[in-house]
């Protein structure tokens, strides 16, 4: 890790603000703020992401899964960096739409507390700006997390054979896994690991770190 956070801090040091942090990765603007383009650096090579990085490509075109330029996993350091799109927080221009009523939305679909169906007529009023190419495409994407996901609960966590923590999916959908292009919604990050709350975390390295070339750079 301590490699990732050397890249960290050198991409920083360069004039790439932090903009947000998790447990495995940090992103950081790049370029000008109008080119919409940002670095992650992630400090695992056994995050989820990456699994789902693979399965975004596999699944081709689909405007509800973040565009990745590049990526380069580097597995005997343990560290990743991937140029990609920046997206936003909020939808662009509707204040109706609840990021949160919508991620626990989703992550019920996933888990099947909802079904399509009444996924499709809660959401129908936002349809043309959520779902731009209609719910079948937003489908794909949700089969496609429920197909590769281990663990869809806690309870599910119980039955992960011992060693195998860092290598399985836990279903991680929540408002800060789902962000906007424009305001279509796009899903960021479904998984984590069963074994995250081991794993240390980029975010609090940045905020307890007293090297200014990490700290100057942090818009949290």
């Amino acid at each position: 890790m301590a490699t990732a956070y050397r890249v960290l801090k050198n991409t920083a040091k360069a004039g790439n603000a932090i903009i947000g942090a998790g447990v495995y990765s940090a992103v950081l603007q790049h370029g000008k703020p109008w080119e919409s383009k940002v670095i992650k650096i992630g400090n695992s090579s056994a995050d989820p992401w990456l699994d789902y990085a693979e399965f975004v490509k596999k699944l081709g075109e689909n405007c509800h899964t973040p565009h990745i330029d590049k990526l380069y996993v580097d597995h005997y350091s343990e560290y990743y960096v991937a140029n990609m799109e920046q997206l936003n927080s909020e939808p662009y221009d509707d204040e109706y739409i609840d990021r949160y009523e919508l991620a626990q939305s989703i992550s019920d679909l996933v888990v099947g507390r909802t079904t399509k169906q009444e996924f499709a007529e809660t959401w129908l009023e936002f349809k043309c700006a959520l779902f731009p190419w209609g719910y079948t495409t937003f489908f794909e994407v949700v089969d496609m997390i429920i197909d590769n996901t281990d663990c869809f609960t806690n309870d599910d966590i119980e039955m992960v054979e011992a060693g195998l923590e860092f290598q399985t999916r836990k279903l991680d959908l929540h408002a800060g896994n789902i962000m906007f292009r424009n305001n279509t919604v796009v899903i960021t990050d479904p998984w984590c690991n069963c074994a995250v709350d081991d794993h240390p975390s980029m975010e609090t390295y940045i905020e307890e770190s007293e090297d200014k070339n990490v700290s100057n750079y942090y818009n949290n």
